[in-house]
């Protein structure tokens, strides 16, 4: 177990790294959806031909949002190792996963690209016109026969799976830990469950995640970044029963030397 000098320097040299892989690898990722978000293509004939078109913007966005999602690797092992230098309850293992996860997702984007580039070329080559569904079935089986189909396939499984388990699992030790407030970390672990269906919304996560490193959030980092600790934030349960503590009475008081403050007055059997 480090000591918590140890702790404070490493979180101190890496916390500003981490903070701008993450704000880089979202902007990243909304310039790779700005680059393809030009066309409307409706039908896999159309997609294709539209990607044929624009093969060099369809590459760009496929590596820029290969390196936008695999930046992200940088602030959820840096989340990650922050709550296991404070709890000895967080699983060691599952840092392989944490990194795993949006390197996946990297190699995805890559693979998808050039499978779909492939599969353009390929019915492009067929000389298929219109849009309608025979052209479309055509269009779905050059792009299910492309070479790197079954590899992307296996990544699109793998990647989305374990980006998701990553990210649940470290907002779930952060908020536990006190590193994340309960809003942040209930919210980083919705979206981490669910990140395969709305990836995007993750990245305002992220955001704030990128914020808190810097240490520029409303009201400051949560105590336990301070204090190299784990500090839990309390149930409802004991809020409940502090609000019910009654506050000292005056009586309980009494003066001693005038130059000192009140202190409790022992309690007599």
């Amino acid at each position: 177990m480090k000591s918590k000098e140890q702790i404070l320097a490493w979180e101190a040299r890496w916390a500003m790294p981490a903070a701008l892989a993450t704000l880089a690898a979202i902007g990243l990722v909304i310039v790779a959806i700005l680059v393809v978000s030009q066309g409307s293509a409706d039908g896999d004939a159309a997609m294709l031909r539209e990607v044929q078109q624009n093969r060099g913007d369809h590459l760009l966005a496929s590596i820029l949002q290969a390196i936008g999602v695999g930046l992200l690797a940088a602030p959820l092992y840096f989340l990650f190792r922050a709550a296991q230098a404070r709890s000895p309850k967080v699983l060691g293992m599952m840092v392989g996963l944490v990194v795993a996860g949006p390197l996946f997702l990297g190699v995805l984007a890559i693979l998808s690209g050039l499978s779909t580039l492939h599969a353009a070329s390929d019915f492009a080559a067929m000389g298929v016109q219109g849009t309608g569904d025979s052209a479309n079935e055509i269009a779905k089986d050059a792009v299910n026969e492309a070479p790197l189909y079954p590899v992307a396939f296996a990544f699109g499984i793998a990647g989305p799976l374990s980006f998701a388990i990553a990210m649940f699992y470290t907002a779930t030790q952060a908020m536990r830990t006190g590193l994340l407030t309960r809003f942040w970390g209930s919210l980083g672990m919705a979206l981490g469950a669910v990140s395969f269906l709305f990836f995007q919304f993750t990245l305002l996560w992220f955001v704030y995640l990128g914020i808190l490193l810097l240490g520029r959030v409303p009201g400051g980092k949560p105590p336990a970044w301070a204090a190299a600790e784990a500090i839990p934030w309390p149930t409802q349960g004991e809020k409940a029963a502090a609000e019910m503590m009654p506050p000292p009475s005056s009586e309980e008081l009494e003066p001693s030397d005038p130059g000192e403050p009140r202190r409790k007055r022992k309690q007599r059997d």
